[in-house]
């Protein structure tokens, strides 16, 4: 056929090959490999294009490393190299690849939320006892903070486009500007800062000086609502804040009103809570105890409504069997990333609908793709809404819903903790776990679109597929090593990024664990007198352990970094990247020369360590048994708690760096920090 068809005939059909089938097609004969080594730069970019790596055929090379915006693109040398880095990309995310995990936190501990820019490279956390602090991503070291006498307790906040929001106790919410983007001939019209705000830029200025002013804020605006907000959420340029009846949308750039969506909460009487507002170009999304509701922005008129309390929303409805990562918890590193089995099922009868309401929702950011979270642990996904909205699918067909798990043994209920949406993948966290998943593995190249229309790797039947039925090839992850029901409900937020995903993690919470964390650095050793008293019950403890004959626990040897004031530990979880990439020709004697990564590493091999500060540690990783289930206390009886320490606190009162439980010195927890999960290919 090359002597046949044209070089330009041929690069033309070439561009519609995935990169599987390039690498099949350059194995098939020396001289369609010989081939494609010549035209190498063409091919690739059009394969580039195909998995959605770069956007169109018009950005050059330089272009496409500048845009994306991503550190392991920056060295590629061409198109070859950036696609085969781009789709490990891919496979790490799905569990066929690698990832490694740091941790953001030392001082404070105490964190509650948290936002990412990956451009910037900066993690902006609030924090449970007041204050806002922003981490540099690469080293976790503090970069800039406002004190926890200024940002209240318990803040939430909102990032994007250098616009930071938080709010006050009321009906205020701070809007700060990232000091690099700032202009000021770009300032508000109206809602414009107060004088605290810049008292606290000042102070903050000078505790933390620097001339490039890195991860530094300063005051933007502040948007006072006409009423008390029960949710809010920013999408750059718009604040979206809904009270119990009406949502108020501003534009942060100039700090005006502009728009305001009645009847939130539908004709019912019967007001419930908001539990989650978000916003896309074209409409509002609003989620209340009786159902989720969409409102164009447009009209203002109610275009979608999916009620609360129903025990099936599609008609396809896929069990999730954590099985697998069970398995491996106590075993599997902080890195880990299992594939799970997922299966239509039939039933309902795991399914509660009595508690049932819509918890969070997400929009993809062309406004078009919908997965909502149900408070029972069920997620449900919808390609392209507006297809129910316009009447030309039903609901149950149109819906994937995702339902309860299946547990290893028995039967157990599960609950919905916190929901993200970025980059066609979502970050699911339940009681039972934590999953990422990627809803549509043929735009991200792992799945040939003629392949998956053949084969149903889901086992979905066919005609539900035919009759519109949205993500059907979708993969389901799971970390195993956070496989912990108790510190689960205590996850507070979870971000993600398209090489990373983020989340707020008690890692000190079972008391079992404290040991363990304090070695890597995490918690701050004991006093002296406690250290006594630990040392005398571990003497007394190894005592017993001798008389009765028991075993020790599974250890593994690793080389940590000492604590300091906010240290960066990194696991790293290689599993032959390499090897199993997937279409490099890696056994051809091409002519041209293609790079290979240094080799991988594999789980037993020592973790990088911060240069010139290490020491050598004997971990105990704790085995996960059926009993961890069992020690479950109700979420709600931990936020009573929280919110009444909260209020009996005394303003400006100084809080306490360590706690211990019942006078237990192996109890001295820090609290919550923040995990990282790093899916970049090494």
């Amino acid at each position: 056929m090359m002597d046949i068809l044209p070089t330009e005939l041929i690069l033309r059909i070439l561009a519609y090959l995935p990169l599987q089938a390039l690498r099949n097609f350059r194995l098939s004969a020396r001289r369609w490999n010989d081939f494609v080594v010549s035209n190498q730069s063409t091919i690739y970019h059009h394969a580039a294009v195909l998995h959605n790596f770069v956007d169109d055929l018009d950005i050059l090379l330089p272009q496409a490393k500048v845009t994306r915006g991503l550190k392991f693109l920056q060295d590629v040398p061409d198109w070859y190299q950036y696609c085969r880095k781009y789709f490990q990309l891919q496979k790490n995310w799905a569990g066929e690849g690698s990832a490694s995990a740091k941790y953001y936190g030392g001082k404070p501990f105490d964190i509650h939320r948290i936002k990412v820019d990956e451009e910037y490279g900066l993690v902006i956390t609030t924090h449970n006892f007041g204050g806002l602090t922003v981490f540099d991503m690469d080293t976790t070291e503090v970069l800039w903070e406002l004190s926890a006498g200024y940002v209240r307790r318990y803040a939430h906040c909102e990032y994007e486009n250098g616009f930071l929001i938080f709010d006050r106790i009321g009906v205020s919410k701070e809007v700060w500007r990232l000091e690099a983007l700032y202009n000021e001939d770009e300032d508000p019209v109206t809602s414009f800062p107060d004088e605290s705000q810049f008292e606290a830029w000042q102070a903050a200025s000078q505790q933390w000086p620097s001339t490039s002013q890195r991860g530094h804020f300063r005051p933007w605006a502040l948007i006072d609502t006409p009423e008390f907000g029960r949710a809010y959420r920013f999408v750059y340029p718009n604040l979206l804040v809904s009270g119990l009846r009406k949502a108020y949308l501003w534009d942060v750039r100039s700090g005006e009103l502009v728009l305001e969506v009645e009847n939130v909460q539908g004709n019912t009487t019967d007001t419930g809570d908001i539990n989650y507002v978000e916003l896309s170009a074209t409409h509002v999304f609003i989620c209340s105890s009786s159902a989720l509701r969409v409102f164009s922005r447009q009209n203002k008129s109610l275009v979608l409504e999916i009620p609360s309390y129903q025990l099936a929303y599609g008609d396809i409805r896929l069990a999730v069997d954590r099985g697998p990562a069970a398995a491996r918890h106590g075993l599997a590193s902080p890195s880990e990333v299992v594939k799970i089995p997922i299966e239509p099922i039939d039933t309902t009868a795991l399914y509660t609908a009595s508690y049932a309401e819509f918890s969070a929702v997400h929009v993809s950011r062309d406004g078009k793709d919908l997965f909502a979270q149900l408070s029972d642990s069920r997620v449900v996904a919808i390609r392209d809404f507006m297809r129910v909205a316009r009447g030309e699918v039903t609901l149950k067909k149109a819906t994937l819903e995702i339902g309860k798990t299946v547990p290893p043994q028995g039967m157990d209920e599960h609950f919905s903790i916190y929901l993200a949406f970025e980059h066609g993948r979502t970050a699911v966290i339940t009681t039972s776990g934590i999953y990422p998943m990627t809803l549509d593995p043929t735009h991200h190249g792992l799945l040939d679109r003629e392949r998956a229309a053949r084969e149903n790797v889901n086992q979905i039947p066919r005609e539900a597929i035919d009759a519109g039925l949205s993500f059907p090839d979708i993969i389901i992850t799971a970390l195993p090593y956070y496989y912990d029901r108790r510190q689960l409900g205590k996850v507070s937020c979870v971000q993600m990024t398209e090489t990373k995903m983020f989340f707020v993690w008690d890692a000190m919470y079972k008391p079992e664990n404290i040991d363990f964390f304090r070695r890597l650095g995490f918690v701050e050793p004991l006093p002296k007198t406690a250290q006594s008293q630990t040392a005398a019950s571990a003497a007394e403890a190894s005592a017993v352990v001798v008389a009765s004959g028991s075993g020790a626990l599974d250890q593994e040897t690793a080389t940590q970094p000492e604590a300091g004031p906010s240290g960066t530990n990194t696991f790293t979880e290689h599993e032959g990247e390499e090897a199993n990439s997937g279409w490099n020709p890696d056994d051809l004697e091409a002519s041209a020369e293609i790079m290979t990564e240094p080799a991988a590493t594999t789980a037993d091999a020592e973790p990088e360590v911060a240069a010139g500060n290490s020491q050598s540690v004997t971990v105990d990783f704790v085995p996960w048994d059926d009993d961890d289930d069992e020690e479950w206390e109700d979420a709600d009886e931990d936020d009573d708690g929280a919110g009444s320490f909260d209020e009996e606190m005394e303003d400006g009162a100084e809080l306490p760096m360590s706690i211990t439980e019942a006078g237990d010195p192996r109890l001295w927890p820090a609290g919550p920090i923040v995990f990282c999960i790093d899916f970049s290919p090494v």
